[in-house]
């Protein structure tokens, strides 16, 4: 444990994010004391323990700001970069993302990169000396940043649409989404349809009004193919939207059959996802999966060839060691699908894995089974093309999406790096609004939960026309609740 204060408590919570990644890597208790001042001119931090006698470090940093935004900006950066660099000292822990604790570093990256003359050093250089990033790291941001170039959206009117489907045959262990149990859910499935149907229409008369260049349609859940044919075909009629890459997340093998593969067909369906997770049956079974690595097989043996698809797979499974992960890897190249996506076990507040106190700390092993990942799936053809950071992540480390070449999907990398305008639909759905010429991302949120969405259906269709068409700025009422308007903010 790390006892922690401060004298000025405005960014206590960014920066206990930062105190808690080394807590799960510190076998003894750690007390520190931070006091820092901004002349105006330097921001100056003094940082003291007990751990030794009269132990003080001082760290002075040049400071200007255009605004007050960048002002707590810098300054909430600076404080990371000081504290990480003494708690690192006192305990000998390195980080593999250094004092960077947001989601996207390589939206952080790019950002240093487009504008290295502000910062007077490159993003590299930034990202290893400032920021304490891993050069192995850093390496896997820059073949991201490089796969991406000739993807990412140059038109700031285009945008892309996600389609949310919330049910999914089981609940798995680790899952925190809103996400229900079909068994205990099946009357809700058919009047959600309906509504998100209206919602979906809404969108596309905005779409043709407003000649609006699509990029992607991203139907994800939950598992949407879990609602059964005939009403995914009722969804899927209603997302043809003119575009080249058209996703629906099939996830769950074992609802997978000819029969949705022959809806996916009829609506041009371009990727899909097959999640294995793990091939390995004993830990399918512990995770609430209830399908078999068999299934898996059959299920992409109905869709190899038809679309590009995806296999999801999770490193530090609860009883998994890492020969039963790399194992997992390897089934994954030899079936060869386009894109292999590898996430870290992360644990948040209503999974059950979380609510047993499942302990996925084990930095070591975490560390050995995403580089392995990383070295096989690159050997083997395929690029990592987009990556996000998740809190509570076992050794704080990363999902990274890989794919063969020209089979990336546009929809993740647009929703990572946030520099294009997503209209959601469905419960939960938070539509994005990028204005490029202020460099702002204004939100608006449905309701979280279906049941919520389904009662006030007729307020998230209002809501959404008033976001996506608002009313002359001096009729315009602003309402907290419906619209969100907010600096675009790099995670840092």
């Amino acid at each position: 444990m790390i006892n922690f204060k401060i004298s000025n408590d405005e960014y206590t919570n960014d920066l206990l994010e930062l105190i808690r990644l080394f807590e799960a890597r510190l076998e003894d208790d750690l007390s520190i004391e931070v006091n820092y001042v901004n002349t105006g001119k330097a921001f100056k931090v003094d940082i003291t323990s007990p751990k030794f006698e009269n132990f003080k470090k001082s760290y002075v940093f040049p400071f200007v700001a255009e605004s007050d935004l960048e002002k707590k900006r810098i300054e909430k950066r600076y404080l990371k970069i000081a504290i990480y660099r003494t708690i690192s000292f006192l305990t000998n822990i390195n980080l593999p993302y250094g004092c960077l604790t947001g989601i996207r570093p390589t939206k952080l990256y790019q950002e240093i990169q487009h504008n290295q003359l502000k910062y007077g050093k490159s993003a590299r250089e930034m990202f290893m000396a400032d920021y304490s990033v891993s050069e192995d790291k850093v390496k896997l941001i820059e073949h991201i940043v490089n796969t991406q170039k000739r993807l990412r959206n140059k038109n700031s009117r285009a945008c892309d649409v996600f389609v949310f489907i919330p049910f999914c045959p089981t609940r798995c262990a680790y899952c925190s989404f809103v996400s229900l149990p079909l068994d205990r859910q099946r009357k809700l499935v058919e009047p959600y349809v309906d509504c998100l149907i209206r919602e979906l229409e809404q969108t596309q008369a905005f779409v043709k009004n407003k000649k609006i260049k699509i990029r992607s349609v991203y139907v994800g859940g939950g598992t949407p193919t879990s609602i059964g044919a005939e009403l995914l075909d009722r969804v899927l009629e209603h997302c043809h939207f003119d575009c080249k890459e058209f996703t629906v997340e099939a996830g769950r093998p074992d609802t997978i059959n000819q029969e949705i593969v022959d809806v996916l067909l009829k609506h041009k369906v371009t990727r899909i996802s097959v999640n294995p997770q793990s091939f390995n049956d004993k830990t399918l079974k512990l995770i609430g999966r209830e399908h078999t690595s068999g299934e898996i097989y059959t299920a992409y043996s109905l869709v190899k060839d038809k679309f590009v698809v995806n296999m999801d797979l999770i490193a530090m499974l609860p009883g998994e060691s890492f020969e039963d992960f790399k194992r997992s890897v390897d089934i994954a190249v030899a079936l060869k699908p386009q894109n292999i996506t590898v996430h870290t076990l992360y644990l948040k507040k209503g999974s059950a894995l979380k609510l047993e106190n499942y302990d996925n700390t084990d930095y070591e092993t975490a560390s050995q089974m995403v580089d392995y990942a990383y070295q096989k799936l690159t050997a083997e053809g395929y690029n990592p093309y987009y990556m996000y950071r998740q809190k509570y992540t076992s050794g704080s480390l990363e999902n990274v999406g890989y794919a063969k070449p020209k089979t990336e999907c546009i929809y993740n990398i647009d929703i990572m790096e946030e520099d294009t305008s997503i209209i959601a639909n469905g419960a939960a759905g938070i539509s994005k609004k990028w204005i490029k010429r202020k460099n702002l991302i204004e939100r608006c949120a449905n309701y979280k939960e279906p049941l919520e969405y389904v009662k006030n259906i007729d307020l998230m269709l209002q809501r959404q026309n008033e976001f996506w068409n608002p009313l002359p700025r001096k009729k315009r009422v602003v309402d907290n609740e419906k619209v969100e308007e907010i600096a675009l903010k790099i995670d840092d």
